[in-house]
């Protein structure tokens, strides 16, 4: 399930260019690593046909949310296209979607309404509840991306919950514990 989550919610409306914030959230050394070629995060894109591109810039993603909180209220099943479309967008080519010009665009490479996504996007639609899921997820401790809570499979007992990328293996030890549960 997408949830709306303000990762960088004092990103500047111009953004920032992505070096530049990590050096500041992480420092040089975090900066060094994520830049070597044979980074764990780089890796494990390859892995998967991902190829992350380091001269994207940090941006501003409420618009962003509000498309994809329009489309499951508009057209559902095609929330997991329009997801993809716009991870690639982000991640791979560097667009910068927090211009609605570019959403507008993945939302029409999905096979959504474009005119319909722009309307949307030029009004306040969605943005009460995306701004109540976001904030209601930080109040609850959520600090990073992805976030994943697992429910045990009887539905007694606790659900796991941890923040950000994890090692495939930490992943599936989880879930095989709480399908045991």
């Amino acid at each position: 399930m997408t949830l709306p989550f303000y990762l960088n919610q004092n990103t500047p409306a111009e953004g920032e260019d992505l070096m530049e914030h990590l050096t500041a959230k992480y420092g040089p050394a975090a900066v060094a690593r994520f830049d070597a070629p044979d980074n764990p995060l780089d890796c494990a894109a390859g892995k998967v046909g991902i190829s992350f591109n380091k001269q994207r810039r940090i941006i501003r993603t409420g618009d962003s949310h509000r498309l994809v909180e329009w489309c499951k209220a508009t057209q559902p099943q095609t929330v997991d296209p329009l997801m993809e479309t716009l991870f690639k967008a982000y991640f791979e080519d560097a667009r910068d979607l927090s211009r609605r010009e570019e959403l507008v665009a993945c939302a029409a490479a999905c096979g959504l309404d474009g005119e319909a996504a722009g309307k949307a996007l030029h009004s306040d639609a969605f943005q009460r509840e995306v701004d109540a899921k976001a904030t209601g997820w930080s109040r609850q401790g959520v600090r990073g991306v992805p976030f994943f809570v697992v429910h045990p499979a009887s539905g007694n007992g606790e659900p796991v919950a941890f923040s950000g990328a994890q090692p495939s293996e930490v992943i599936a030890e989880v879930l095989a514990e709480q399908a045991a549960a």
